[in-house]
């Protein structure tokens, strides 16, 4: 009878001890899942751009939509992250071209364009926006910080053309005027349209 009690106070610590590896594994895969989602996401893809990924709200996108209402020509999303203004764009009918230097989220962006019969009207460039030839666009969509608007502002009064329009979202570009903005505080678009 000792032996059976025995027996399975042994079976039930061994059980617990599987229950508590099982957990720890558990514990440990989030968190490098974690880590691994963060690097591939969140930090600026091996600190080549100061630009962070910073997702853009379905507000934004609607926004960015109307202002894109009824313009002629192409659009381009210079830092395009997940892509997510360029497959809305494409959806209107547009020929999008994104800029993104991460690979992960120039993957990301290139199946849901795939995975919305897209892949026509949408496309994913890995390359650096300052490399981007704007002369091709008459719409062009930025999410750029204030330390990256300074040096792209001189890019945009060498190649932005005549009737195009330069939508910035959340920073405005530091020495042009909008010609109008939509939104406000965090939210704000900033419009540019080049005569």
């Amino acid at each position: 009878m000792d032996d059976s009690i025995e027996m399975e106070l042994a079976t039930l610590a061994s059980a617990e001890r599987d229950r508590s590896f099982l957990l720890v594994k558990g514990i440990g895969g989030a968190v490098c899942l974690t880590y691994v989602v963060n690097t591939a996401l969140v930090f600026p893809w091996y600190r080549r751009s100061p630009l962070p990924y910073v997702a853009s709200g379905r507000s934004q996108v609607d926004r960015v939509l109307r202002l894109l209402e009824g313009r002629p020509g192409k659009v381009a999303d210079l830092g395009s992250g997940d892509g997510r203004i360029v497959c809305a764009a494409a959806t209107q009918g547009f020929h999008t071209d994104g800029y993104e230097l991460n690979p992960f989220l120039l993957g990301y962006s290139r199946l849901m364009a795939h995975r919305k019969g897209l892949a026509s009207l949408a496309r994913f460039h890995r390359k650096d926006l300052f490399e981007a030839d704007l002369r091709l666009y008459n719409n062009i969509v930025i999410y750029g910080e204030p330390l990256i608007l300074r040096r792209l502002e001189q890019k945009l009064a060498e190649e932005v053309t005549s009737g195009s329009r330069v939508i910035c979202c959340r920073y405005q570009l530091p020495t042009w005027a909008p010609t109008s903005t939509l939104g406000e505080g965090i939210e704000t678009i900033y419009v540019y349209d080049k005569v």
